[in-house]
């Protein structure tokens, strides 16, 4: 099943990318979005690409049809590859989402460009639950809790950016 997520920020692409890979600042993401345990890694390389990992721990606030295959709680591994500068300053993130122990993953980029009002994210991806007859029932509740998270990360990164103009 595709996600998409899009978000317009008053801010450029680099302090947005600043956020995305700050370690603070992605802990706070996982705070707010309730989880109950939570491990950052931010691995900046030397020719300038950043690897984030994001594993948390989630309850599994999903419908009973699904909590009976995921138990009471879900944990959630992200991560994200970002690029170095295009030639226009936008950054890419190839991303992968794994729910362990679950054959469900999510594969997709993240895309931040300029605009005329600042910066713009778009992100893409196929969600994937490898489960005969119910795989397609369950993708649509895996998309909600991603954009739910994703949606998060981005308010809590426009925060941080507004927090140091």
């Amino acid at each position: 099943m595709k996600l998409a997520v899009r978000h317009a920020y008053s801010a450029s692409v680099e302090q947005i990318f600043a956020a995305h890979i700050d370690q603070q600042v992605r802990e706070q993401a996982c705070r707010q979005s309730g989880a109950l345990s939570f491990q950052v890694r931010v691995q900046p390389a030397a020719d300038g690409t950043v690897r984030v990992e994001v594993e948390r721990v989630m309850p599994a606030t999903v419908p009973d049809f699904v909590r009976r295959f995921v138990g009471d709680s879900i944990t959630v591994r992200q991560v994200e590859d970002w690029s170095v500068p295009d030639g226009r300053g936008g950054r890419r993130a190839d991303l992968r989402l794994s729910i362990q122990g679950q054959p469900a993953t999510m594969a997709g980029t993240a895309q931040l460009s300029s605009d005329s009002d600042g910066c713009l994210e778009q992100i893409t991806g196929e969600v994937k639950v490898a489960i005969a007859l119910l795989g397609r029932r369950v993708e649509p509740e895996i998309v909600k809790v991603i954009e739910a998270a994703l949606r998060i990360e981005q308010r809590v990164a426009e925060e941080w950016v507004r927090s140091r103009r």
